[in-house]
């Protein structure tokens, strides 16, 4: 509940010493005057019988009663009378007039001299004794002592007055009435003084609270009137700077933020290195083509672009050359596409393009140019220079395709198909194929499941060797897998989860590398054996809190505590999706697994994300591990990765060591671990952990 207001204050404090005061005087003098008015009835009605009981003594002792009611009547018409009473000398009444309210027994009562006899509220009574006089005898010839004077003067009666009160009582109330008029009067010129200040004091005040709350509810234009001096004009001038200056501040920052929204609201939509519509706005502005097909709108085309040869630029000249050759193939295809049509980085080197209200002739012809456009291209990187190219597959999008999911899956077909064929060519996609899945090497959906429940995927051990000592013996391995399938080459872990990740088939792979690795370590425990393994799982994991309840499932059935268990995941990944990896991260370690980030040193802003995950172990980019030695920049950088992962108590590996000599150098660079064939071969995880863990020891 608020208080009272300045204003409210102001006037109390104005108004009540002045009227406690006012109302104290006021009321002294009043009950003065009201004490003079009882003193004055008093010495009247005294006065009054001290005047009646010495005329009263002829009638009483001459037994003159006509005269005595005479006296008595006479006595009542004075003002305030209200009976006249004279009583004989044995107390008996003889002359009355007006109202009594004596009783007998005080008229009987004597009176030894003039007073009261008795007082109510409404009347009050005097009485005195009448005595005989002395004047019968000879004042010449007869001497009397006071002695014998007194002792002569017999009383023969006494009179009594009442006088009424509610005169008083009357004259009491005018006073009062007059009283509270002086206070009114009196207090009205200074109440409207006090107004008048309290106004003029507590309004700018008034105003400021006012423009405050105003303030406060974001009026940032709010000001006050500068027209009161002193201290008040000192806080009006200094409230009008600081709402000027707030209101410039929140100016700046509604500008700030809505440029930041705009550029967060972009930068969701885009691939920060190409400028191109991410997957996620590309696969949006599909679903809109789409629905405007089913709507009856006209057809259109969508193509779907792997680069050809993009992975050797990546492993001779590192991901910075990568990044340069996507930015450069985007801008290059850009020029042989119209203003409608939306090109976009599906991710990796992998590219779509939608083209609206197009036919498939039109459609292939473009898809021949930007084919031509790839193949011509050369990309130069400090004194090297390659030939890349592009297999491009075309669908057609029509009413009779109703999901998304069609559509990416039949150009991803078409594309697998343009790739089978010779690599940098066009293929268009063939409805009339699409039921035998079994023919072409796009049709993972069903090939991967087969495969798990075939049981040929098979896990790899990448063994891990200490490069410097001190470090915790243990044995160290990566997992890795490859999927057999008769009469076709074994498909690796890293094409296996990217085809895996297209399907919605991750999470089956991710569990079946899982549950293996799992095995491994309880059948090491049973051994006595120190293992950890590192685990690469898809990028989709993160997004999966389901899979942390499959590993601390597995944890628990074999009564392990989850410390032998590394998660391997891209550097990538940490930076396209830092915040979701953060909170896996966290809730991993939670059951005392540990993060591992691969592919690291490719893009310097990885190395932001060392602190926030806080990741166990960092594999290192061949593309920087292959150069040590030979290239200082790539050694410089090496040196300052690894000097990066010490301070936050981060283990380093180096990846695919194909030599001795690069396992040197690399070892005198102060890397931790090291992988490779220079190290050990890769072989099957359950033969590697017969031999190397349980046997050798």
């Amino acid at each position: 509940m608020s208080g009272p207001t300045l204003r409210q204050r102001l006037l109390l404090l104005t108004l009540l010493p002045s009227g406690l005061i006012s109302i104290a005087l006021v009321f002294f003098f009043t009950a003065t005057g009201i004490a003079s008015l009882e003193d004055e009835l008093k010495a009247k009605a005294l006065s009054t019988v001290r005047y009646l009981a010495p005329i009263s003594e002829y009638g009483i002792i001459a037994g003159h009663i006509d005269g005595l009611h005479s006296l008595a009547h006479a006595t009542l018409q004075e003002s305030g009378v209200k009976a006249a009473i004279i009583v004989n000398q044995k107390g008996k009444a003889i002359a009355v007039s007006g109202r009594v309210s004596l009783t007998s027994d005080q008229l009987r009562s004597p009176l030894p001299a003039p007073g009261p006899v008795a007082e109510t509220e409404t009347w009050i009574a005097y009485g005195a004794p009448v005595k005989r006089s002395a004047s019968e005898s000879d004042v010449l010839f007869e001497f009397s002592s006071p002695s014998s004077e007194a002792a002569s003067a017999e009383v023969i009666g006494h009179v009594f007055v009442e006088f009424d009160k509610r005169e008083l009582g009357n004259k009491r109330r005018e006073l009062l009435e007059q009283a509270t008029f002086i206070i009114l009067l009196g207090l009205l010129p200074l109440g409207i003084l006090a107004v008048v200040v309290a106004d003029g004091m507590s309004a700018p005040v008034r105003q400021l609270a006012a423009a405050v709350r105003k303030m406060s509810g974001a009026q940032f234009d709010t000001r006050v009137s500068e027209s009161t001096g002193g201290e008040i004009g000192i806080l009006e001038r200094g409230f009008n700077e600081m709402a000027e200056h707030i209101e410039e501040v929140h100016h700046s920052m509604q500008l700030r933020i809505e440029e930041a929204t705009a550029q967060l609201a972009y930068q969701a939509r885009h691939d920060a290195l190409t400028g191109l519509v991410n997957r996620r706005e590309f696969e949006s502005r599909l679903e809109k083509a789409l629905r405007s097909v089913q709507a009856g709108g006209s057809e259109f085309c969508v193509l779907f672009i792997d680069l050809d040869r993009f992975k050797p630029v990546n492993d001779a000249c590192g991901h910075l050359a990568g990044d340069e050759l996507l930015r450069q193939i985007a801008q290059l295809f850009l020029t042989r596409l119209r203003d409608e049509d939306i090109l976009g980085r599906l991710g990796g080197d992998e590219f779509g393009i939608i083209l609206h209200d197009c036919k498939l002739p039109n459609a292939l012809q473009i898809a021949e140019d930007v084919c031509m456009l790839a193949g011509d291209y050369r990309f130069i990187w400090q004194d090297k220079v390659f030939a890349i190219g592009a297999s491009i597959g075309v669908t057609v999008v029509d009413r009779h395709i109703r999901r998304i999911k069609d559509v990416l899956a039949a150009g991803d077909q078409a594309c697998y198909q343009a790739k089978d064929s010779g690599r940098n060519r066009v293929c268009a996609h063939q409805p009339e194929n699409a039921g035998n899945r079994r023919q072409h090497d796009g049709q993972w959906a069903l090939r991967i499941p087969e495969a798990l429940a075939e049981q040929r995927l098979q896990v790899d051990a990448l063994p891990l060797r200490a490069l410097q000592s001190g470090l915790p013996n243990r044995h160290l391995v990566e997992i890795s897998a490859r999927m057999n399938e008769p009469g076709r080459a074994p498909i690796l872990l890293p094409a296996l989860i990217d085809a895996a990740e297209r399907y919605d088939l991750s999470e089956a792979v991710d569990h079946y590398l899982l549950a293996t690795t799992i095995q491994a370590l309880a059948r090491a425990r049973d051994n006595a054996r120190n293992l950890c393994c590192l685990v690469p799982l898809s990028p989709s994991t993160v997004d999966r809190p389901a899979t942390l309840k499959y590993i601390a499932t597995l944890l628990g059935r074999y009564r392990l505590d989850g410390s032998g268990l590394c998660l391997l995941f891209s550097e990538e990944l940490s930076t396209r999706r830092a915040s979701q990896l953060s909170s896996f991260a966290h809730e991993a370690c939670k059951l005392g697994l540990s993060i591992g980030l691969q592919e690291f040193g490719g893009s310097m802003s990885s190395f932001g994300q060392l602190r926030t995950l806080a990741p166990a172990f960092i594999k290192i980019s061949p593309s920087l591990t292959q150069q040590a030695g030979s290239n200082k920049t790539s050694t410089a950088l090496l040196r300052a990765v690894k000097e990066i992962a010490a301070d936050l108590g981060i283990q380093s590996i180096a990846a695919d060591i194909a030599d001795i000599d690069s396992l040197g150098v690399l070892k005198s660079l102060g890397l931790d671990y090291g992988q490779g064939h220079a190290v050990a071969p890769c072989e099957p995880l359950e033969v590697w952990l017969e031999g190397a863990v349980i046997r050798g020891g």
